[in-house]
């Protein structure tokens, strides 16, 4: 009988484990879900801009047509910023290296990188 009731224990014990670790197991799996699900939304936002810069065709409207509207929310948080602050700034080709720069007296330089490497002062590039 006491050996019965050891094996019962133990058998308790392991089932208790078991349920620990699959609860666990499905939190992974729902966090990779997540995280899988963000990683494409961006990656689709990312080609649809893309698309958009080669075909010189609105953003706006491409993400309208070919994205979910859960996809359009997230969309705003990341990627839109980006196209928001390239309108404000004007890209000029200087030596082969893209720079942007705000098109105004004593306006702000920057490299590719939005590092800013200078200043824009009575229409030439000063740069630091």
């Amino acid at each position: 009988m006491k050996k019965i009731k050891e094996i019962q224990l133990f058998q308790s014990e392991l089932q208790s484990n078991i349920q620990n670790m699959e609860l666990m197991v499905n939190q992974y799996i729902k966090k990779i879900k997540k995280e899988y699900s963000q990683n494409i939304i961006k990656e689709k936002n990312k080609l649809l801009l893309k698309i958009a810069e080669g075909e010189n065709i609105d953003i706006n409207s491409l993400k309208s047509k070919y994205l979910k509207s859960k996809e359009l929310i997230f969309d705003e948080n990341t990627e839109n910023t980006n196209i928001e602050i390239e309108q404000l700034l004007e890209k000029i080709i200087i030596d082969d290296k893209i720079y942007y720069y705000e098109n105004k007296e004593k306006g702000k330089v920057f490299d590719d990188k939005t590092i800013e490497v200078g200043t824009y002062k009575n229409s030439s590039f000063i740069f630091n």
